[in-house]
């Protein structure tokens, strides 16, 4: 943003950001958070730092986390997380399911395999998502 805003100058509005692509590899996709009763929920999914430039600011990536669609829409959207999670650059998933283990939080959220359904996921949809990828 430094060099957007202020052309590489001395930071007056700014303060920096850092800008790049992030390393390929493997990686973890965690994020936990508090429902408006004060209860604690969580989800965790393990991928890998695509090598693709995704043509944009800041520090930036694109990620493949197996069955990830399905997780976005019936964990992330479906149980109110906002956008933002952290990443770790390594797989972390059964260390941190441990430690929300440890501090007593029972939602605990992972991808499942296309044969298992998420609470209150329509079978169908399931079926017909089989189905398409039978044909590719």
């Amino acid at each position: 943003m430094n060099r957007l805003m202020e052309n590489g100058q001395e930071p007056d509005i700014t303060r920096g950001t850092l800008e790049g692509q992030l390393k390929p590899g493997p990686m973890t996709m965690f994020r936990i958070q508090s429902t408006s009763d004060g209860e604690l929920k969580s989800y965790v999914a393990e991928g890998e730092m695509l090598d693709i430039d995704p043509c944009t600011f800041g520090s930036t990536g694109v990620v493949a986390i197996p069955g990830f669609a399905r997780l976005y829409r019936q964990v992330l959207t479906g149980k109110h997380f906002p956008h933002h999670g952290a990443f770790g650059f390594r797989k972390a998933d059964k260390i941190l399911c441990d430690a929300l283990k440890l501090l007593g939080i029972e939602e605990i959220s992972i991808p499942l395999p296309k044969t298992t359904l998420y609470d209150g996921e329509n079978n169908f949809d399931n079926v017909r998502q089989i189905e398409l990828e039978m044909r590719t």
